[in-house]
């Protein structure tokens, strides 16, 4: 059947920032559609929770801060020791604090940097290398924003400059490992129903203005998910270096 193309089965695949939100509904639906996931996160409370949930086998989890660069390369370690060569990796970290240029530190400005922008450049830098990569290739997936292009607001100077920065070294390490078959697109989502929301230092009133002006209402972690499961699969085996705005029609109004 055609719709095998959509098939993970057989694969390996690392989800980091799978503790909740986009990563835990893409870990779901990744082993939903056969593969094998491993998951990282700091919160390793929640990665059991979530591994013991899952269909399937072999699956397991790995406590990771992706601000210490220097854990990575154990994590990815262990994960290749226990399901064999990475054939997928889904970045799904990300820290949003809105704060205006006037007020925003050094350390702030970095602090969200090697979150959002060096944790996926460096998890991607370890999960590719020879030694833990697929021979068969790699399908990546990072996820980015649609404050990327469009912050939405005051205050995310730091976000969407990160979120950017995603984007364009996305498409600066497709052209690079092209030639071994990794492959590696990006998705913007807008609002996307998260514990993100909870943390942020807006109003209802504020909040409702933001989500009023996507055509198809907020989005479902789910929503997200499923783009990523499509673009792991070999359905996409053509696709490398594209931006999705995946959005409701946020980018729109």
């Amino acid at each position: 059947m055609a719709l095998e193309a959509f098939s993970l089965t057989g694969k390996h695949v690392v989800i980091v920032g799978a503790s909740s939100g986009i990563g835990k509904a893409a870990a779901i639906r990744c082993a939903e559609a056969g593969a094998t996931v491993s998951l990282a996160a700091r919160r390793t409370e929640l990665l059991s929770e979530i591994v013991a949930g899952l269909p399937g086998s072999r699956h397991g989890f790995h406590m990771l801060d992706v601000r210490d660069s220097g854990s990575v390369p154990a994590c990815m370690d262990s994960f290749v020791k226990r399901a064999g060569p990475i054939s997928g990796l889904v970045y799904s970290v990300g820290v949003s604090t809105l704060l205006p240029l006037n007020v925003a530190g050094e350390d702030h400005w970095q602090g969200v940097l090697d979150v959002n922008l060096t944790g996926a450049v460096f998890c991607t830098k370890e999960a590719v290398s020879a030694r833990r990569c697929s021979p068969e290739g790699m399908g990546i997936v990072w996820i980015s924003s649609s404050a990327a292009q469009n912050p939405a607001g005051a205050g995310r100077l730091s976000y969407g400059a990160s979120k950017a920065g995603m984007i364009g070294a996305a498409r600066a390490l497709a052209n690079e490992l092209s030639r071994r078959t990794i492959r590696i697109n990006v998705l913007c989502p807008a609002a996307v129903a998260t514990d993100i929301w909870n943390t942020q230092p807006m109003s209802d009133e504020q909040k409702k203005r933001f989500f009023d002006r996507h055509p198809l209402g907020i989005g479902a972690p789910d929503d997200i998910a499923y783009a990523c499961v499509y673009l792991l699969s070999p359905a996409a085996r053509w696709l490398t270096g594209t931006v999705i705005s995946i959005d409701g029609g946020f980018s729109v109004t």
